[in-house]
């Protein structure tokens, strides 16, 4: 069993599982079925079955006419990004257990660019350049501050999000990035890497005065939702009547797993102790390797995105299969051709699909049907 670096507690915890299981309660204007929805997804975190497994697929409705992106033209402008926003909203054919949100983000990893990092935009991402020098002279202090531009834009648009959501739909929170993603971001990968070799306890030390920061953003983004009254969702889709945390390390590929050990694994567990209720982002093969250390850290829950050097999620089998095994929630990023299959490879209980692209509307509407006849449901 992993032990956790100490956690600072957040004191709301308690009252916003009160609020989050009253919301559960009552249908959305843009999902009527909300309740059954989230009855299905808390099952899930407690390893049952309401009747099937979480399913969630969206696609764009082709007679929009309309390309839903980030919209980072219109950051600036928060009612004209909201309002851009909430007609993508509108024409997203949603199946299955898919939540009507808005997510206010504009790119991942949005920690570092709170951090001093220089946030650099295209068409429908951001992303943060590597200043830390080989002495880590430059290094900044990890302070999350008020006058960040981005930490008051992120704000900002939350807070517009949140206004119109009640009874609507849902807010969504950014990719925050842990606090290894963070250091990858703004060291460099090859530099970050040596870094681990040749000063781990300057690594080790960031790692941990990286949490202060993230503590704050997480609980910030929360209050202002939840001071709304509403729901909160983070970008994997799942909904949750308790607060949640996605902790990721993308970063852990490019190390061994001594490293990621000591260095980045107590900070997840952290991440998930603080909360209370956590699913972990492993992302594709090489972070692969890590999955007996992260399933020693007490309930912490597993999403595995295959990525781009494994199409197939068929090798990956005997892992979900452990993952199941130790009593863990299961999300699998997955094509839809590839449903059934691993719905017949592994127990329904506690297992979730989310399709990494999904099909037109009327072949995402059969593909569902054909896992419900499946089930019975």
């Amino acid at each position: 069993m992993i032990t956790h670096l100490p956690i600072t507690p957040i004191e709301e915890l308690s009252a916003w599982s009160g609020q989050l299981e009253t919301m559960a309660r009552e249908p959305l204007e843009y999902c009527p079925d909300f309740p059954k929805i989230a009855a299905r997804f808390e099952a899930w975190w407690h390893q049952e079955l309401l009747d099937r497994p979480i399913f969630i697929g969206a696609s764009v409705d082709p007679a929009s006419g309309r390309r839903v992106n980030r919209r980072l033209d219109l950051l600036r402008s928060p009612d004209d990004w909201f309002a851009a926003k909430l007609a993508d909203l509108q024409v997203i054919h949603r199946v299955g257990d898919a939540l009507p949100s808005i997510r206010a983000d504009f790119g991942p990893v949005l920690l570092g660019g709170m951090l001093g990092g220089t946030l650099e935009f295209g068409s429908d991402t951001g992303w943060t350049h590597a200043f830390i020098d080989d002495e880590w002279s430059n290094a900044p202090d990890w302070v999350l501050r008020d006058n960040n531009e981005w930490w008051q834009l992120l704000r900002t648009l939350s807070a517009r999000v949140a206004s119109e959501a009640p009874g609507r739909f849902l807010c969504c929170t950014p990719d925050l990035g842990g606090s290894g993603d963070v250091l990858l971001n703004l060291r460099g990968s090859s530099e970050l890497c040596l870094d681990v070799m040749m000063r781990p306890d300057t690594v080790r030390d960031a790692v941990d005065a990286i949490y202060p920061a993230w503590h704050r953003a997480f609980v910030e983004l929360y209050r202002i939702a939840m001071g709304q009254g509403a729901g909160v969702v983070h970008w994997l889709g799942l909904w949750s009547n308790r607060p949640h945390v996605v902790p990721a390390c993308d970063f852990n590929y490019m190390i061994g797993p001594d490293a990621f050990n000591a260095l980045l694994l107590p900070d997840i567990a952290r991440q998930a102790a603080t909360v209370g209720r956590a699913i972990f982002h492993l992302d594709g093969p090489g972070a692969a390797r890590h999955i007996d250390a992260l399933l020693a850290v007490p309930d912490l829950n597993i999403q595995f995105t295959p990525g781009s050097g494994s199409p197939s999620i068929a090798p990956w089998i005997e892992m979900f299969q452990k993952v199941q095994a130790r009593g863990r929630s299961l999300l699998v990023i997955t094509k839809p051709e590839e449903v059934l299959t691993l719905c017949d490879a592994l127990r329904p209980e506690g297992l979730g699909i989310l399709l990494e692209t999904a099909p037109p509307p009327q072949e995402l509407d059969a593909l569902f049907e054909s896992l419900c006849r499946k089930y019975g449901c």
